[in-house]
């Protein structure tokens, strides 16, 4: 069903679905990183972090974890337009991971799962578009 948007609001609207549509792409970029990452310990996993405008080194994670967790903004609260984003891991071992040297993990992981973002976030935006 078609939304009735004021003259006046249509900049307001597309910003704000442009926000939701980034919003998504940054919180499944970092879902898919965190599922696909090979798991001795855990640590790996749990040290994927998202920055906004630059990727700072946040703390490394210590001990043992368990299950897919939550996403780690470093430096700010909400993604917005206008704010370039990064999902990066700052373990020492981080690098060698995503080119292959673990068996769980072939060479290309992260750089396949760019790819497939790219994808959907084409399919979502004509999807904002067709429900807009």
């Amino acid at each position: 069903m078609a939304r009735t948007i004021r003259v006046g609001d249509i900049g307001d609207y597309a910003s704000q679905q442009m926000e939701k549509l980034l919003r998504v792409a940054v919180l499944e970029t970092d879902s898919r990183l965190k599922q696909a990452s090979p798991v001795d310990t855990g640590r790996f996993r749990v040290s994927w972090q998202v920055g906004e405008n630059a990727a700072p080194g946040g703390e490394e994670p210590a001990g043992t974890y368990s299950g897919t967790p939550q996403i780690d903004r470093i430096g700010y609260r909400e993604e917005k337009l206008g704010n370039v984003y990064s999902v990066h891991n700052n373990l020492p071992y981080a690098e060698p991971l995503a080119n292959g040297s673990s068996k769980q993990a072939p060479a290309g992981w992260v750089q396949g799962i760019a790819k497939d973002i790219q994808g959907f976030v084409r399919v979502n935006a004509d999807r904002i578009g067709r429900e807009s």
